[in-house]
């Protein structure tokens, strides 16, 4: 778990840097994985295969947050997310900036 948090923080930084300025958009995939450091994310991984990893923002990732875990059986389930932006924080509570975010989540099966 310590190593896909590292890499979900080096991506956060990364993409950080390329932000689409963009409107709210739509996906469709499938709930890969969660984990939390100074911010919680969440991967979803696209028909298509491609992997979107973002803030979990949407409110139903308040208790996964809250115990920086997320049930088992959501892992696979097939979702829709509206992607937007958020902001990231630091362990002290300072903004680091405007990060890709997963808004709102909707359960497909």
């Amino acid at each position: 778990m310590k190593k896909i948090l590292f890499v979900l923080v080096a991506l956060s930084f990364m993409t950080m840097m390329n932000v689409s300025m963009a409107k709210d958009r739509t996906i469709v995939g499938y709930i890969s994985d969660f984990g939390c450091d100074d911010n919680c994310y969440l991967s979803i991984k696209q028909d298509n295969g491609k992997m979107i990893d973002a803030l979990c923002a949407a409110p139903v990732c308040r208790p996964w947050s809250e115990t920086a875990e997320m049930p088992r059986r959501f892992i696979g389930k097939k979702v829709r997310v509206t992607v937007g932006k958020d902001k990231q924080y630091d362990g002290a509570g300072t903004v680091m900036g405007n990060f890709r975010s997963f808004k709102k989540i909707q359960f497909l099966d």
